[in-house]
């Protein structure tokens, strides 16, 4: 494959010094069957096991639907910015038969992989292009969406919820993680964003970031119901130390702030992969104690298209 082809960033747009952010993430889930042990592993993915858990919600409804009824029907969902098929993969391997995956990308290499992964980790989805306005699909064809990562990369939002809903069923369910602008209880970001030095790592592929109560009239505009909203990592200066280190260990200035990260980077590589896996747990217990009520950076949203 030429060297050209790759040279597309998230959502399709080409960088001016053609370097592309590609996610080329892999299934936490590798073997066959998905052990106890697995499940145990979503512990340290605050973002999935909060979006995998609602999805599931959905299932138990399926599966008391098809003994009432006395028929088989899949639970159908569609993961919007697939990527290179990591969660659809894992999505099958957690619940196999009884769902029915398609994932969809605007970026063709990595839905070429995509199909490639799913081979080679030995399920089947529903892979597919599209340029990233319609999707290809009808009216009410899905019980679930699920998205994470993607709606900052979107150019027109309000279009792409509006598509995502279009494709739900009524009462069908919402799982998404979106990146946000900065919130108020993001005080060190704050802090230096004030001061000209932007600390997001994706900031050059961001270009569609909304305010907690921005993003929660969009959804309400294109009719779906919140149920629950998470924020995480008010701690984020503490416990993810990586995401602060290339922005602040460039700078002469922030002497204090950019000394106590390059400790905390540190001791976080030392002691990986024990302190990864105590940052993420304590982002999940984060989300469910005060992450409601938090506005740092992304959130994780539950949600329902209204009947």
């Amino acid at each position: 494959m030429e060297e050209k082809s790759r040279q597309v960033m998230g959502w399709g747009k080409a960088s001016e010094n053609g370097i592309a952010e590609f996610w080329d993430a892999r299934p936490i889930f590798l073997g066959e069957q998905v052990t106890f042990l697995d499940k145990v592993k979503l512990v340290f993915f605050p973002k999935k096991i909060l979006l995998y858990n609602w999805i599931r919600k959905s299932l138990v409804t399926k599966r008391k639907e098809n003994k009432m009824t006395g028929k088989f029907s899949k639970l159908r969902i569609l993961d919007v910015g697939c990527g290179t098929g990591a969660n659809v993969i894992e999505m099958k391997k957690l619940w196999g038969k009884e769902v029915e995956v398609y994932g969809i990308d605007v970026i063709n290499l990595e839905v070429e992989l995509a199909k490639e992964r799913i081979k080679e980790y030995g399920v089947w989805a529903d892979l597919s292009y599209y340029e990233g306005t319609l999707l290809p699909f009808k009216n009410n064809f899905f019980d679930v969406v699920f998205t994470s990562d993607v709606l900052g990369h979107v150019e027109d939002v309000p279009n792409w919820l509006e598509e995502l809903q279009r494709v739900l069923l009524p009462g069908g369910r919402l799982a998404m993680f979106c990146e946000s602008k900065l919130g108020k209880h993001a005080y060190v970001r704050n802090y230096l964003l004030k001061r000209g030095l932007n600390t997001d790592p994706h900031a050059n592929f961001h270009i569609s970031l909304y305010a907690k109560s921005e993003l929660k009239n969009l959804l309400e505009q294109n009719s779906f119901e919140i149920k629950k909203m998470y924020s995480a990592f008010f701690l984020s200066f503490l416990v993810h130390p990586e995401e602060f280190y290339e922005s602040l260990q460039k700078q002469k200035t922030f002497f204090f702030l950019r000394n106590i990260n390059r400790i905390l980077y540190w001791f976080k590589k030392k002691t990986h992969p024990f302190s990864t896996a105590v940052s993420e747990l304590y982002g999940l217990v984060e989300m469910l104690t005060i992450g409601r009520f938090l506005e740092v950076q992304g959130y994780v949203v539950l949600a329902r298209k209204k009947d």
